[in-house]
């Protein structure tokens, strides 16, 4: 199947993390058979491109003889509605729920983007979402499938963390807890995470706090094999790509409940969901590091989101979709 891929998060040398996870699940279903075009809307870089991009699609599309479109986020689906072709979108999380500031609110541009989502949610012949929150959020569009993103297992696995650290260039003593963000941007808190690790110091623990974020992958799965526990205490997450990243290497996580966070993390050990404060944090943290042991997380979701396995599941709604289009 020729699918043409419409997307605003792709990875390049300037920002290797950006959209690393639409990349991941585009190369899966290659590797299943699918035939991709890219077009990346570079929306990051001026507004203006969105537009650009809804008058460029049908001509890409005729060009490259492609069956379907995929897009990816609820802009890059509002750009793809010129093309006269099945129409397949995914949506990733603040396209639908929006995106909150520091004090938890939604942004003005956050809450403006959500309508554009919903024509494109109601216009496209199948709908992706990664967490049951986001299928709420959309209840009157019919089928809509939640299927989160998968994990490339070949690529993070579990290493030795004495030469994952030195690979960072990391001291090789004390206990490392990871923020897998950028520390500046508001919707991951990470003061919260900061003030759990003072908390921890405080009590004679030898540990400090990590910053990983704008890196490429391959360093990124050597911060999740070097550290101890991975702290995601963000405001809002859909379905956070490095919860399963670092299950995948067996990282103990301390996640606060956002998305799908205690779904990911139902049967993993030591691992644990707890409120938004330092204290519930720093208490988690302490109870996996005391435990010194890694998790099972890669048993769990080996058994449940595979990269493979994810696009096997995709295939299928592009199937629907196509029944879907030329039933209309």
């Amino acid at each position: 199947m020729k699918v043409l891929v419409i997307t605003n998060m792709w990875p390049s040398k300037e920002r290797p993390h950006w959209g690393a996870f639409v990349k991941s699940q585009a190369d899966s279903l290659a590797a299943a058979g699918c035939e991709n075009t890219l077009y990346e809307i570079k929306g990051w870089h001026h507004t203006s491109e969105y537009l650009r991009a809804l008058v460029e699609l049908p001509r890409v599309a005729r060009d490259c003889g492609a069956e379907l479109v995929h897009a990816h986020f609820g802009l890059s689906g509002t750009a793809a509605l010129r093309v006269k072709l099945p129409l397949v979108v995914s949506f990733c999380g603040d396209d639908l729920l929006g995106r909150p500031d520091a004090t938890g609110r939604m942004t003005l541009k956050s809450r403006l983007l959500i309508p554009v989502s919903l024509l494109a949610a109601r216009r496209a012949n199948g709908v992706i979402v990664k967490t049951e929150e986001m299928r709420r959020v959309i209840a009157d569009v019919p089928d809509v499938h939640v299927i989160p993103n998968g994990v490339n297992l070949s690529r993070f696995q579990p290493q030795p963390r004495d030469a994952a650290r030195a690979a960072l260039g990391w001291r090789g003593t004390g206990q490392v807890l990871l923020f897998a963000a950028k520390p500046t941007e508001s919707r991951k808190n990470w003061p919260l995470a900061d003030a759990a690790c003072r908390l921890l110091a405080a009590r004679g623990l030898d540990v400090r706090l990590e910053a990983m974020y704008g890196r490429p992958q391959a360093d990124m799965v050597s911060a999740m094999n070097a550290a101890d526990v991975l702290l995601l205490p963000s405001y809002h997450e859909g379905s956070p790509n490095v919860v399963k990243e670092a299950m995948a290497v067996n990282l103990p996580v301390v996640a606060a409940p956002v998305g799908d966070c205690a779904e990911l993390l139902r049967e993993v050990s030591p691992s644990f969901v707890v409120p938004h404060s330092p204290q519930a944090f720093a208490d988690a943290a302490a109870a996996a590091l005391a435990s010194g042991a890694r998790s099972n997380g890669r048993e769990v979701i080996e058994r449940r989101l595979s990269v493979e396995s994810i696009a096997q599941r995709v295939l299928a709604v592009y199937g629907e979709a196509k029944s879907r289009f030329h039933g209309r």
